[in-house]
């Protein structure tokens, strides 16, 4: 097919060419989330859109510069990019200075189109692969340091549900060792009151507990019984709330819960899939590769290879075909609402931290860890806004090209303000 341009193409640009269109003939199909993220990135950078501040020299009052306001939008290819260099940065100086393993739940297809279509559902994914962890961990007498990342899509867009957990080898030695999940439902059983027994870190005398080895049947297994129960427990909790989503009222029977899980226990016998890599040392790349797929689009736009206006043409990794690359082709309109789909309700989380990282306690567990580990090099630290001008245009820009003296900010301008533009939307759409 002919391309519009030779260019890079630019997915700011195809939405511009085409939103309204789609706007208007699947209003009832786009969520208010993915329609004010849309809008954030095709105004990103725009004077006539999110508009930009102005810095003027105080010797010099001529001597201007415009610093357009940015969206800020995980979807936009532009400031994804800062977002990412930022996180990484950030984890790579809050995480233990240890070896880690790199381990991804996935699940079952069963589950794909219920997850999508009740995205809230989501919130038991991640309750269930990091009680796995934390359990099993608590078991061998440790708090790991967990970071999880929830990605919904793959290479071609399709849904792919999974969890990609970065978990510290090791961990800061507890109590006692956590009753085995087994045992404790046993009790619970024969006493509806019982409840676990509890362990806490040696605060007092931490040490610190080095350990090598996640054993996968034990996580598959473990993991498929725990999403399966925290699943049915959100269902229950819709059904049972005041307005109860009609969708799911099929499951307000038990012998359709019953069916539909039981079914898949039969289908899966060896539980659901986990992938736990070898133990590695460096946590930059797998950081970087894991958060660029949380901060960013679902798809590079290196990767769009044709683009005529009604047609778009990617490239994607079939992994069925040992990797190699395919040339997928659709009509730009679904390719939009593909691309879409995978951005998150507003005010989801999906990156969650647990254990020594988990907010509340990390930094008091940091000031420990730091004590007991190696002393790590000191991250590099994300570059500021002026300081990629600068390496960009080869001069500060908010330096006076006559005094050299620094600019001083001077006025704003906003010609759509965010908070207004979300709330039209949000009106419009729900």
């Amino acid at each position: 097919m002919e391309t519009v341009s030779k260019d890079r193409f630019n997915l700011k640009q195809i939405f511009k060419d085409h939103w309204c269109q789609i706007f208007l003939a699947m209003s009832h199909l786009i969520s208010p989330s993915a329609a004010y993220n849309v809008w954030k990135v095709m105004n990103c950078r725009e004077p006539d859109g999110l508009g930009y501040a102005t810095y003027a020299c105080p010797d010099h009052p001529e001597e201007t510069y415009h610093v357009p306001r940015t969206c800020k939008s995980r979807f936009c290819s532009v400031c994804a990019k800062v977002q990412i260099d930022k996180w990484v940065a950030d984890i790579d100086r809050l995480f233990p200075n240890c070896p880690y393993f790199h381990i991804v739940f996935t699940v079952p297809s069963e589950f794909r189109e219920l997850l999508f279509q009740k995205k809230g559902l989501l919130n038991a994914v991640f309750s269930a692969s990091s009680e796995t962890l934390l359990s099993f961990c608590k078991e061998q007498g440790f708090l790991p340091a967990i970071t999880g990342v929830l990605h919904t899509f793959g290479s071609d867009l399709k849904r792919h549900i999974h969890i990609h957990f970065i978990i510290s080898a090791g961990g800061l030695k507890l109590s006692g060792r956590a009753e085995r999940i087994t045992r404790y439902l046993k009790r619970k059983k024969k006493d509806p009151r019982a409840k676990r027994r509890k362990v806490c870190v040696l605060v007092d005398d931490p040490q610190w507990v080095s350990y090598s080895y996640f054993p996968p049947k034990m996580l598959r297994e473990r993991y498929q019984s725990l999403l399966i129960e925290h699943l049915k427990g959100q269902i229950q909790r819709e059904l049972l709330c005041d307005t109860p989503d009609p969708d799911i009222e099929v499951f307000s029977e038990p012998s359709a819960v019953k069916s539909f899980f039981d079914d898949l226990r039969k289908q899966h016998k060896n539980g659901f899939f986990v992938n736990i890599s070898e133990e590695r040392k460096d946590l930059k790349p797998t950081a970087g590769y894991i958060g660029r797929y949380a901060r960013r689009p679902p798809i590079s736009e290196v990767r769009i290879k044709e683009y005529t206006g009604e047609w778009i043409a990617f490239e994607y990794k079939d992994y069925t075909n040992n990797g190699g690359k395919v040339l997928y082709k659709l009509k730009t309109v679904e390719f939009i609402r593909k691309l879409i789909r995978h951005i998150p309700e507003h005010y989801f989380n999906v990156i969650r931290h647990f254990g020594l990282m988990a907010s509340r306690v990390k930094a008091a567990y940091k000031e420990i860890t730091d004590r007991l580990l190696p002393s790590s090099p000191r991250p590099e630290k994300a570059l500021t806004w002026q300081e990629r001008q600068t390496a960009f245009l080869g001069r500060n820009p908010l330096v006076c090209k006559i005094c050299q003296k620094p600019m001083r900010f001077v006025s704003v301008s906003i010609p759509h303000s965010l908070s207004n533009s979300k709330a039209q939307l949000y009106d419009a759409l729900v």
